[in-house]
């Protein structure tokens, strides 16, 4: 066994004077106190230089003192123990472990509190009587509430709510909180494809027929949240309008488009069903995530049916209505604009200063769908000038029937170039229009239902003819 003499520490004898000769140390001890004694014995074989060392004395003054307080020695007397505890509490290391944990107290208690407001805010997004409000009180909790502002955008009843989601999400996008793949979710399942246009039209039916549709992320807005119209530029063909110029991809461009162009009746020569396809591109521009997306394909399907008559449009005549159209029809002279006077082509001499306007105060009681002819004082040949297409009362959102009268304003035009013949020199005359009803021009528009089948005629204006 190694000399226990001069040069070992005051702990290291204390320990030699319990070990040896006795038992009664480890007879009053437990498991863990037995496990420290024995720890205490494997440093006391530490040689005698690393024993002078002062990690060597403060571990065996905190390991001794534990084992041989109760037994009477002098490593672990309360003096040593209350000097000890004195000299913790003044540590600056104490003060450091102070502050960490109120961070932690702290931050976690703020932790805490922000998910309780999260989950009762995400709650809120399942509930039947979601608003707008509640859609956009969850997107402040980033991607917590992403699944449910996904299926509100896909599921909603609502089209407010859907914007709403569609809203939320668009602002996470701006915020770099969602991936790629997350984005281009969002796009599939916000894109909207609106076509404007009848699905049945009668094959007797000769004119052009016009069809518009808009598409893109509508509930994108320069002054929101999130991404912007701009960050997103589309390309689109239009295949089986029969038309080689709408087969070709399209220029990118940004923002929602909206499309107008026309078929012809006899370039489809079966009565269908037949098929105009929407094809469309999407890609980012100005974002962290560059990427390209095709969208799925949107047709509209439309037919012509041969039992389906072009007068079928006409309403039936009435006195009643016929005297409020009347009244609501007229011609009016308006003064010169600001900037100067206006002039319609009259002929290729000549020409109208400041044309008449058709004026037309809404609701109307039926739908106009009528040719318009220029009548002059005088000559008993009426001039074609152009066409009115307008909805009456049953299709408008902006005119109630218990609210005050709009009026609207039409230009007259086109003229025929037949109307040089006939007028040959500059002045004043008077003219009046006659609208005739055209049921064909009716099936042109998706939103005419009811024409009035009558003659509209107008009371007589003055005007002045010039020359060029």
């Amino acid at each position: 066994m190694p000399s226990r003499g001069l040069g070992r520490p005051p702990a290291a004898q204390a320990l030699d004077r319990n070990w040896t000769g006795s038992d009664r140390v480890f007879g009053e001890r437990d498991a863990s106190r037995t496990f420290t004694s024995l720890a205490l014995v494997l440093l006391m074989k530490v040689p005698v230089r690393s024993a002078h060392s002062p990690w060597y004395s403060s571990v065996i003054d905190q390991l001794g003192g534990g084992v041989f307080a109760s037994a009477g020695g002098g490593i672990g007397s309360s003096r040593s123990r209350e000097t000890s505890r004195r000299h913790w509490l003044t540590e600056p290391r104490t003060a450091v472990l102070a502050v960490l944990g109120v961070v932690v107290l702290v931050g976690g208690g703020r932790r805490l509190v922000q998910g309780f407001r999260a989950r009762r805010a995400i709650a809120r997004l399942s509930e039947p009587e979601v608003t707008p409000d509640d859609v956009a009180a969850a997107s402040q909790f980033g991607r917590a509430g992403l699944h449910e502002l996904f299926r509100l955008l896909c599921e909603a009843p609502d089209t407010r709510i859907r914007c709403a989601a569609g809203e939320a999400l668009a602002s996470l996008w701006a915020e770099d909180q969602l991936i790629a793949e997350e984005e281009q979710a969002l796009v599939l399942r916000g894109y909207t494809v609106d076509w404007i246009s009848r699905r049945k039209y009668p094959r007797d039916l000769r004119l052009e027929i016009p069809i518009e549709l808009r598409y893109g992320l509508f509930f994108l807005s320069d002054d929101g949240r999130g991404i912007r119209p701009a960050n997103l530029e589309w390309s689109h063909r239009i295949v089986g309008a029969k038309r080689a110029s709408l087969e070709e991809d399209s220029p990118w461009k940004s923002g929602p488009r909206r499309l107008r162009f026309t078929i012809v009746p006899e370039d489809f020569q079966s009565q269908g069903p037949h098929r105009i396809v929407l094809q469309t591109r999407v890609r980012t521009a100005g974002l962290t995530a560059a990427w390209e997306l095709a969208l799925p394909h949107v047709a509209l399907t439309f037919e012509f049916d041969p039992k389906l008559s072009l007068d079928s449009l006409l309403g039936l005549p009435d006195a009643v209505r016929g005297e409020q159209i009347k009244q609501s029809v007229e011609l009016v002279t308006l003064p010169a604009d600001e900037g100067g006077s206006r002039f319609l082509p009259f002929g290729d001499h000549l020409a109208i200063r400041n044309p008449p306007r058709i004026r037309i105060r809404s609701p109307l009681p039926c739908d106009l769908a009528h040719d318009v002819k220029l009548e002059i004082e005088g000559v008993s040949e009426l001039i074609p000038a152009g066409s009115l297409v307008l909805k009456g009362e049953s299709g408008r959102s902006d005119v109630s029937s218990g609210g005050a009268a709009v009026a609207e304003h039409f230009e007259i035009g086109p003229l025929s170039p037949r109307v040089g013949a006939i007028v040959e020199r500059p002045g004043f005359r008077r003219l009046r229009l006659v609208l005739r009803a055209n049921a064909e021009l009716g099936w042109t528009d998706p939103a005419i239902r009811s024409i009035w089948p009558g003659t509209i005629t107008t009371d007589w204006a003055e005007f002045e003819v010039v020359r060029r």
